[in-house]
């Protein structure tokens, strides 16, 4: 990924799981020190196996050249008991963009 770019990440699950059942999604971007994001609702897309999570020009301008983490945590009810579960974390590089500002 680049700097100044607006990219959309899929994230993709295994067939043993259905995201459509959970009762809150959270997908956090950090780098290894700092949450630079956590996006949730409307943010971000929501079905049974992928969740498609869109960054704005200014977002990725604001992180750093790099390697970046992305991870996924969600709650849902089983047996009327509230659960939580995680992705495993994903490292994504990002480049350097010449032109730092948007257009």
């Amino acid at each position: 990924m680049y700097q100044g770019t607006t990219p959309t990440f899929t994230l993709t699950f295994p067939d043993t799981v259905d995201l459509t059942d959970a009762t809150e999604v959270v997908v956090t971007f950090s780098t290894n020190k700092k949450v630079l994001y956590n996006k949730s609702g409307e943010d971000i897309t929501v079905q049974p196996q992928t969740i498609e999570v869109f960054l704005t020009q200014e977002e990725t301008l604001a992180i750093p050249a790099g390697a970046i983490l992305i991870e996924v945590n969600w709650t849902y009810q089983e047996g009327g008991v509230s659960k939580r579960a995680c992705s495993t974390i994903e490292r994504v590089e990002v480049n350097r963009n010449l032109l730092q500002e948007v257009i």
